[in-house]
């Protein structure tokens, strides 16, 4: 790790010997938290990066990159902190964000959601309970050491680990066994066929690869040594996440950029601002920000469907939330339409238990609207009645603003005024990022009645499915029914995608009827940058480590 005043140095060398662009020095002494003149000053002061002219000479021309170019300082808006940039134990998605350009797994994501070889560069199958994975050669860890089958085993026996620290053990669970044939060969065994696994690797869900002792040797909330495309420079929580290339990365020539900073930035009023002053080159946006900056010339917007999935989870360890009855009449009184509208802007889609446009998993929106999420406040108040929940009975919200995202804030309030026209009063209790964490898991009691949560991506149905609705697992939180857990289990451990589409379609149904939680609906993702950033892709997974890997800049 580099101290700050460490930082400064660097910077103030590199301005001396030229090695970086005016503009790229005064992005990075911004981020330095010089004061602008100071930073100013500095990069008046750079050395140029190019020679004058000998007398006589014409100056020369630099003509228009036929490809990437490499090299470069870029400036990114992060609109969530990370919290921790532990690959093992995170449970929020702005975590992965942090950690994701650093580490990598066994498999990863292209750009178009394949399956595509990374920390090993090819894998066997010889029975469908077998996994050999042939691990890349001459691989490096950021501290220089090599790269070996140690490290894959020493990460799952941490994963695998029923006691352990992994918040996404349940991806996993059904490797019963990781054996090392050699330095470069690594075999995985299951209890049964069990089609997620090579997307659970790729998620980066307690699946990130980590140097063999780093749990005990490292304080990886804020340390990383990955093998990953960048390098850690420091992590100040709140403030800036700042990244090196890695020199010794196995995919050379990638990647192009030198250095890449995230300023965390929660509010979308300075990531706007960012992109119009050109400080930032990158932020997500919501679409009010679109809006903004549509006619903005120097920028590029992009928007597309996005797997995230946004709903209100009850607590049915608490009364009356375990009662059928309750959770379906707050599911009638639930204007799925209206919060779309008031909160994502019309921007979204209604869906089920697993978001529209995951592959062909999903419930048809047309069988959604006539079953289940037309509102009938009447029946919904003849429920509440059966069930001996009196008029004025309180229910506590928990509500934290993920990702920067003003939609947690405004579905609370929304629902707030749906729920009353049903006697059910809602105290919205808005939280920071962290007590949300602590407050909505198992260390925290589960401390909510209800809360708002979006499920960010997810590698297969099973990741939509397992955790939070089979009854033996932690994250079910009170939910029980025996023939979902007969469907789970099944749909799981089934090879044939037609047979595995019949069982989870059974399975989302009867969770449609239960209601043990709230499905509201999917939104795009919007992503804005310079127009001299250059070959940066968009992932509906709302993943940028195969983009920035891959940017560079036209400048």
């Amino acid at each position: 790790m580099m101290s700050e005043r460490d930082s400064e140095e660097r910077l103030f060398e590199e301005a001396r010997s030229g090695k970086l662009s005016r503009r790229d020095l005064l992005k990075r002494a911004l981020m330095l938290g010089m004061s602008p003149a100071v930073a100013s000053f500095l990069a008046a002061c750079a050395v140029p990066t190019t020679e004058a002219p000998a007398s006589g000479e014409e100056p020369a021309v630099d003509s228009a990159p036929s490809g990437p170019r490499a090299g470069g300082s870029s400036v990114w808006a992060a609109e969530s902190d990370p919290v921790s940039l532990n690959p093992i134990t995170n449970s929020n998605f702005s975590s992965t964000q942090g950690f994701e350009h650093c580490y990598e797994s066994l498999v990863a994501y292209d750009s178009d959601l394949n399956l595509v070889p990374a920390l090993a560069e090819s894998w066997e199958t010889p029975d469908e309970t077998t996994y050999i994975f042939n691990l890349r050669r001459g691989v490096k860890w950021h501290d220089g050491s090599d790269f070996t089958a140690e490290d894959v085993k020493y990460t799952f026996d941490i994963v695998l680990d029923p006691e352990g620290p992994a918040i996404w053990r349940n991806n996993f669970d059904a490797v019963t066994s990781v054996e090392i044939i050699d330095d470069h060969t690594v075999k995985f065994t299951t209890s049964a066929p069990f089609p997620p696994l090579l997307g659970a690797f790729a998620i980066l869900r307690s699946s990130a690869i980590i140097k063999k002792g780093a749990m005990e040797e490292t304080n990886l909330d804020n340390e990383i040594n990955g093998t990953g495309p960048y390098k850690l420079i420091r992590y100040v929580p709140q403030d800036v996440i700042e990244l090196e290339r890695n020199p010794d990365y196995w995919g050379a020539p990638l990647p192009y950029l030198d250095s890449v900073s995230f300023k965390i930035l929660t509010e979308e009023d300075a990531r706007v601002a960012g992109l119009r002053a050109g400080s930032i080159d990158y932020a997500l946006l919501t679409p009010l920000g679109e809006q903004r900056l549509r006619n903005e010339e120097n920028l590029t917007v992009m928007s597309g469907p996005r797997v995230f999935l946004y709903v209100f989870i009850f607590n049915m360890l608490r009364e009356p939330w375990s009662d059928v009855r309750v959770r379906q009449a707050i599911s009638l009184a639930v204007n799925r339409d209206e919060l779309i509208e008031k909160t994502l802007f019309g921007t979204g889609s209604i869906a089920g238990p697993m978001p529209t446009g995951f592959g062909d998993w999903y419930v048809p929106t047309d069988e959604l609207r006539e079953k289940w999420y037309t509102p009938d406040l009447e029946r919904a108040r003849q429920l509440l009645s059966e069930a001996g929940v009196p008029d004025g009975q309180e229910m506590d919200l928990l509500v934290a603003p993920f990702g920067g995202s003003d939609f947690y804030t405004n579905a609370a309030v929304v629902l707030k005024d749906q729920l009353a026209q049903i006697g059910i009063v809602v105290n919205i209790r808005q939280v920071e990022v962290g007590v949300f964490v602590q407050d909505a898991s198992p260390d925290g009691n589960w401390n909510y009645d209800m809360n708002i949560n979006a499920f960010s991506p997810r590698h297969d149905p099973d990741g939509f499915l397992w955790a939070r609705f089979y009854s033996e697992n932690t994250f079910a939180v009170g939910y029980s029914n025996e023939r979902v857990d007969e469907l789970l289990l099944e749909a799981r451990t089934t090879i044939d995608q037609a047979q595995r589409k019949a069982l989870y379609d059974e399975a989302q149904r009867i969770l449609l009827d239960e209601a043990p939680m709230l499905w509201v609906g999917s939104d795009n993702i919007i992503e804005a940058t310079q127009n001299y950033v250059k070959d940066y892709t968009q992932s509906p997974f709302t993943r940028r480590d195969w983009g920035l890997k891959h940017t560079w800049l036209d400048t």
